[in-house]
């Protein structure tokens, strides 16, 4: 059986290996000013909620985060909470969370057949997404991000 998660989880092992390790850090670059940043993300025209939008910058040195709400809106993050992004082009991927708490600490159970990701698996793989956004240093920043 082929595992939905292959593809986000794929991703975020790759993206946490490129921040650690090495002579230098993530954490050592400078901080580079950022600018407000929100926005839209939808599916065939529906809001996607509960997706976790990553950014990285096409020289690879920042990476930001969204997870969108019920509506699909997001504010993106780099350094610390909603402070945005710097100004530049990302490509970007995105992933559903399907799993859902029932209590504290306890996940439901996978239902029969497995989760099914209400977007295809090629947005979670940032060979495949074919998506980016540009960020202005001016302006308003209010991406719109429609997946076919």
């Amino acid at each position: 059986m082929k595992n939905p998660f292959f593809p986000p989880l794929a991703f975020a092992l790759i993206a946490s290996a490129g921040c650690s390790g090495g002579s230098s850090s993530h954490k050592d670059l400078p901080k580079e000013p950022t600018v407000p940043v929100t926005g839209m993300l939808k599916y065939q025209g529906k809001p996607v909620p509960n997706a976790s939008i990553n950014f990285q910058s096409a020289d690879g040195k920042v990476s930001a985060r969204a997870t969108s709400d019920a509506a699909g809106m997001f504010t993106v993050s780099t350094y610390g909470g909603n402070d945005g992004a710097p100004a530049g082009t990302y490509k970007v991927v995105v992933a559903v969370n399907m799993t859902t708490e029932i209590s504290p600490g306890v996940l439901a159970p996978e239902p029969p057949g497995g989760f099914k990701s209400p977007i295809p698996s090629k947005y979670a793989n940032p060979s495949t997404s074919g998506l980016s956004v540009e960020v202005k240093a001016s302006g308003k920043n209010e991406l719109q991000i429609d997946l076919k």
